[in-house]
């Protein structure tokens, strides 16, 4: 994954042709380089305003790229508040330059995530907001590079770890047994599992507030067909390994948020997203010193991966059934699912 390094000097990065191509008018200055982790992105000013320019990761393709593009479009027709790229002079959303593939977007202020529990519950009602909105569309190309793996990937990987020798084995060989039971549990549900159009990387920064709600949506780079538990799952896991001090209020938010999951998505929730902190740390059979990228992750995945596989799972079921019961309420006094304070 990675994002690429970057400087005032690099070949492909013209302000003034950007200025051009984006018709957003003229060139001033470059105010910074902003965060992400897969797309360099720089902020820069000219005489319409402040923009962000996106300087594209290799693994975007144009294909994607005008996929995503349309289902902005559909998205916003909808009144989901994403942040859509700029088109260019030649209808598309991108343009090259050398060998990198550019984007550019309005700079729009907004408040971060704060870590409140109804920025939480606005989340997941976002994402169930965006799921519905494609919930009819074609499936498009699939993203260069995503979070939404097959069971092959993690095959593939295992045999990789075990072939370069290089990670301690008696962890490899536990974390081997665990998959196996992941794999075979995911495999007897997957083609049940309702399908949706991933966001791919729903998390709380990829969001923009203005108070407790979602003023914005951010980087789609990872859209793709898929299971929509999926999404459900990854925001779980970013709850539980990147805010741990708040996961036993957060993850009963997130679900309650997001609302009715079918009893295959209920039953299979702690097997989602235990393969997503397999994912991370099966990443290291594909990093430049996998020894290194073992021990920054097997730390962390490790007990809640173990953790899903008991009290954990006990935990998701209750959750989920006690969301369940909420929702059948709501309907029998016909109230809309609102929540005023998920506190």
């Amino acid at each position: 994954m990675g994002n690429s390094k970057f400087s005032m000097n690099e070949d492909y990065f013209k302000p003034n042709l950007i200025c051009e191509q984006f018709q957003i008018g003229s060139f001033h200055k470059v105010l910074g380089k902003l965060g992400g982790a897969f797309n360099t992105n720089v902020k820069m000013e000219t005489s319409e305003g402040e923009f962000v320019v996106r300087i594209l990761n290799e693994n975007n393709t144009i294909k994607h790229l005008r996929y995503v593009g349309k289902m902005l479009a559909e998205l916003s027709a909808k009144g989901l508040p994403v942040l859509a790229p700029l088109l260019a002079k030649n209808g598309d959303s991108f343009i090259r330059c050398k060998d990198k593939l550019l984007q550019v977007s309005a700079f729009v202020a907004v408040e971060p995530f704060q870590c409140r529990e109804s920025q939480v519950y606005a989340s997941a009602r976002s994402l169930r907001a965006y799921h519905q909105a494609l919930e009819h569309v074609h499936p498009g190309p699939k993203p260069g590079w995503s979070f939404y793996r097959s069971s092959v990937y993690y095959k593939h990987a295992n045999d990789r770890l075990k072939s370069l020798d290089m990670v301690p084995q008696a962890e490899l060989s536990s974390m081997e047994l665990i998959l196996e039971d992941l794999s075979n549990k995911w495999g007897r549900i997957e083609a049940s599992l309702p399908k949706a159009v991933l966001h791919g990387d729903w998390h709380f920064w990829n969001l923009g507030y203005a108070g407790d709600e979602v003023s914005c949506v951010m980087d789609f780079d990872f859209m793709q067909q898929g299971t929509r538990i999926h999404d459900v799952a990854y925001a779980l896991w970013v709850i539980y390994v990147l805010l741990p001090e708040y996961a036993y209020s957060f993850d009963r938010t997130f679900i309650e948020g997001y609302g009715p999951l079918t009893d295959e998505e209920k039953h299979i929730l702690p097997v989602a997203v235990a393969r997503i902190a397999m994912f991370f740390l099966f990443q290291s059979a594909y990093a430049s010193n996998p020894l290194v990228k073992w021990q920054k992750h097997y730390p962390k995945q490790e007990p809640l991966i173990q953790w899903l596989s008991s009290e954990g799972a006990i935990r998701l079921e209750e959750i989920t059934k006690a969301a369940s019961n909420q929702t059948s309420s709501y309907r029998t006094e016909g109230l809309p699912m609102e929540k005023d304070d998920p506190s």
